[in-house]
């Protein structure tokens, strides 16, 4: 499965869920925000961030596609 990344929304409240291990220079977050699931990506290098988050999904599809990335099925 190919994700779709877009430039991040910040006009939302945003419960991050789960997330990937700090440890590397991506990281991953499940967020779910008014009923809602997506999967927020950080890129860190040189000091700089850039942040990409998901299509919206239902709650219980967004849970589905994380597992899916977790697995390596997504990316």
């Amino acid at each position: 499965m190919k994700l779709v990344w877009r430039a991040q929304c910040l006009a939302e409240r945003v419960r991050v869920i789960e997330w990937s291990c700090d440890c590397r220079s991506t990281v991953y977050e499940l967020c779910h925000a008014g009923g809602q699931a997506f999967i927020r990506r950080t890129h860190r290098f040189n000091g700089a961030r850039l942040v990409r988050e998901t299509y919206r999904w239902p709650v219980r599809q967004g849970d589905d596609v994380w597992r899916a990335l977790l697995c390596g099925q997504a990316r």
